[in-house]
């Protein structure tokens, strides 16, 4: 169990008071004591269990007012997160060009929610800010925020974009992709770095920010104390790309590292990185597969437990545990299907308070919500209404407000059948 808040301020409190002048030639890695939360740090938020975990959830959408003449927004691609104040982020990425804009609408936009308010705020697109800090070329594109939104211990939203133009079996995009970063309240985003490879996803222990890229599970970190970055390429196969990979609290990235053996049998491992980027275990996955590879996401949901603990999904329907207290050589733990009926994709995972129960969602049976006991390894689905939305489809897993609500994003068709445009929803379960 995790010592009290107030406990270990007290603590720093007192050997920071304790340090006298000789200590003042330290390096600022060694002096910078940063105090969050750490519910807040992994990017969610522990709330009270409801009276009934067994019921599913009501589903509320959450309005998006997108910019004038832009008709080629579509989706958010699981692109969520949260800050410290509990406003919620979501990228919204786009398909085409929308005559009206060419190709600056060949860009994706961000976005603030404030549950308090129920306001959504536009907070710039990427070709925007590109132009901004004078990198923009003629004829870039960044039409995808894939990553998830984590705020840092400095203070800042860290996320990715991406283009896909040009893109190809083993060939990176045009132009490649960029990790970003925020203050909050402000509109203007800082560039961080570009990279010839898409990025797709972004994770982070409060100081070390990871992000992924592809092709080949390309690992980058941002130091944000140093400001230094470090490169190391995990591995891939074919075209497979994970769509997700993990980080815990001591700065550890955990990425899938796939590689074909002599008898053309793709080998999964989960490869552990230390902050140095030095591998220090590789954990064998053997239900990590399927006949296509490179239609298999990868690890699709995630979310951190009050322990410490990692709980994650694959793309076939994998629940696994990363035990990262246990004294076992293999931390890594299969706990077979979450789904009661086998195998299914499932993008979104949560918790209530970190401690017994994890919920799911998934479009196995239609909409359903799934409840796994941690403790018995019993799981149970419940159908949800989904309300009148047409064929919707969701991603973005760990987010949560500050009331419990879980946070998803994805789309749905038009009236007409003829489109999808984005969605952002807002799940809720009553306490009473």
């Amino acid at each position: 169990m995790r010592q009290p808040l107030t406990i270990i301020m007290l603590v720093n409190i007192f050997l920071l008071s304790a340090c006298g002048p000789s200590n003042e030639s330290k390096s600022n890695e060694d002096s910078q004591v940063v105090l969050r939360p750490f519910d807040l740090k992994v990017g969610t938020k522990f709330t009270p269990l409801p009276s009934n975990p067994f019921i599913a959830p009501t589903l509320e959408e959450i309005q998006i007012n997108l910019p004038e003449r832009v008709n080629n927004a579509n989706v958010i691609w699981g692109a969520t997160g949260r800050d410290d104040e509990g406003n919620i982020y979501f990228g919204v990425s786009t398909y085409g060009i929308a005559k009206e804009l060419g190709n600056d609408s060949r860009t994706a936009y961000l976005y603030q929610y404030n549950p308090l308010t129920e306001k959504t705020i536009l907070q710039s697109d990427v070709i925007t800010e590109l132009k901004r800090a004078g990198l923009y070329r003629e004829g870039m594109g960044q039409n995808k925020i894939h990553s998830k939104f984590y705020q840092a211990n400095d203070g800042y939203i860290y996320f990715s974009s991406l283009d896909e133009a040009g893109e190809d079996d083993g060939v990176n995009p045009t132009w490649g992709g960029h990790l970003w970063r925020k203050k909050p309240h402000l509109l203007q985003w800082e560039h961080i770095l570009s990279t010839d490879e898409a990025l797709v996803a972004v994770n982070t222990n409060g100081r070390y920010v990871y992000t992924l890229g592809y092709w080949d599970h390309v690992l980058y970190q941002y130091d944000t104390q140093t400001n230094k970055v470090k490169r190391i390429v995990v591995g891939s196969v074919s075209t497979h790309v994970s769509r997700n990979f993990l980080v815990d609290e001591n700065g550890h990235a955990f990425v899938p590292s796939l590689k074909e053996n002599d008898y053309n049998e793709i080998e999964a491992y989960l490869n552990e990185y230390d902050p140095s980027l030095r591998l220090v275990n590789s954990y064998v996955m053997p239900q990590y597969k399927q006949d296509k590879i490179k239609h298999h996401h990868g690890i699709v949901g995630y979310t951190s437990m009050e322990n410490g603990d990692i709980f994650f999904t694959t793309s076939e329907g994998g629940l696994y545990q990363l035990e990262l207290n246990s004294k076992n050589n293999n931390k890594l733990v299969y706990q077979g299907d979450m789904h009661p009926n086998g195998n299914a994709y499932i993008p979104s995972l949560y918790t209530f308070s970190g401690e017994d129960f994890l919920l799911g969602l998934t479009k196995k049976n239609g909409l359903e919500w799934i409840v796994f006991d941690t403790k018995s390894k019993l799981s149970a689905t419940f159908k949800m209404s989904q309300n009148t939305l047409n064929s919707p489809d969701f991603w973005g897993t760990v987010t949560k407000d500050n009331d419990g609500n879980f946070i998803a994003g994805g789309w749905h068709k038009t009236n007409d059948g003829k489109k999808h445009v984005p969605l952002l929803i807002k799940m809720s379960l009553t306490n009473e």
